[in-house]
């Protein structure tokens, strides 16, 4: 059973949105357009880490790491005007409707781009307090910079981490969720529930849905 939450932190990419052929494809359009060839491999360690580590990663497969700056706002434009938003994961919905109904501050801290973010909510016609991306951080996740920040624009304050949830699927994210102090809540997307309990979930669930069976 989970306690009623004070405040609820989520990842975007695989918590929120089944993102992962919608990002692999920009970054392939993206690569065909800059480079004139496709990346192909998408290696699992890439899960979670910040876009900008990503696009580092394809330029130096490339040879050419000084236009990864370049090669990341191109690929930023491809997923924006993506024709069809990433789908929504099972229980996103209800989950939200259920927060603003009980007045519980939440809001997104993504390693992925505000602008991509705040788009993919918008078009499937959600409202979310507050959504970072890699813009607004110094240090990106496995730093846990975004949960503090988000935490401190909710006016969540150190007293309350018992009792706030922070939703993450990657290694990554759990990394930089587990470092602050709140519970961890580890969703079954990405990896299986011993990785996710290696990596600092206290909580394992399918999906964010399923809090409800707790919380409603």
């Amino acid at each position: 059973m989970l306690s009623k939450p004070r405040a609820v932190l989520f990842d975007f990419d695989g918590v929120i949105v089944d993102s992962k052929e919608t990002h692999r494809k920009a970054w392939r359009s993206a690569a065909l357009e800059f480079w004139g060839t496709d990346p192909e491999r998408y290696p699992m360690e890439l899960s979670g880490q910040s876009s900008r580590v990503i696009a580092e990663y394809f330029s130096k497969l490339k040879g050419d790491l000084s236009n990864a700056e370049a090669y990341l706002k191109l690929k930023t434009k491809h997923v924006i005007e993506t024709a069809t938003p990433a789908p929504l994961l099972p229980g996103v919905r209800t989950l939200f409707d259920f927060l603003h109904k009980e007045k519980i501050p939440f809001g997104i801290a993504s390693n992925a781009p505000q602008s991509f973010v705040s788009s993919t909510i918008s078009r499937h016609g959600l409202k979310v307090p507050i959504m970072l991306g890699m813009e607004n951080y110094q240090h990106t996740k496995p730093d846990p910079e975004p949960y503090f920040l988000l935490a401190d624009m909710l006016n969540i304050s150190p007293k309350d981490y018992d009792s706030t949830f922070i939703f993450e699927d990657s290694k990554v994210g759990l990394e930089a969720a587990s470092a602050t102090g709140m519970r961890v809540v580890g969703v079954t997307t990405a990896y299986d529930e011993k990785i996710l309990r290696a990596s600092g979930a206290d909580l394992i669930l399918e999906n964010v849905g399923e809090a409800l069976n707790s919380w409603a």
